[in-house]
């Protein structure tokens, strides 16, 4: 049997000013979840098949809306072994201003660089940042 390979279009979102743009995840789908529920990602879409990675990047920011989008450009290829099997993840750095819609379906929330909060994948979010931000 082949293991799943899940190709994904992450997005390292950035304001050019030392912030970076997490998108929330609440694993009890609560919308007030106490704080220990709380892990931020790294805003995401799952290409479907036959879907460029920039239509699915485009997609994810579409489902944050309020931004203004300044550059979008594919950083790099990533791939490594998670739950479901094989990650294959196309990182976009994207830089862009403005406030994430509150009523989106991907509640979304600008950090400062130096200080994000606790994340879905563990040091996994930083490294990307990291990597594509240089």
């Amino acid at each position: 049997m082949s293991p799943e390979i899940q190709p994904i279009a992450n997005l390292v979102v950035h304001d050019g000013v030392g912030h970076v743009l997490l998108a929330r995840y609440n694993p009890s789908g609560e919308i007030e979840a106490a704080d220990a529920d709380v892990r931020w990602w790294l805003p995401a879409q799952e290409l479907e098949p036959y879907q460029h990675p920039d239509d699915a990047a485009n997609a994810a920011l579409a489902e944050i809306g309020g931004l203004t989008v300044a550059a979008i450009k594919l950083s790099g290829v990533q791939s490594f072994r998670g739950r479901r099997g094989w990650h294959l993840s196309f990182d976009y750095l994207v830089e862009a201003t403005g406030a994430p819609t509150e009523a989106s379906d991907v509640p979304a929330a600008w950090f400062d660089r130096s200080d994000l909060p606790a994340t879905m994948h563990g040091r996994w979010e930083r490294d990307t940042i990291d990597r594509v931000l240089g």
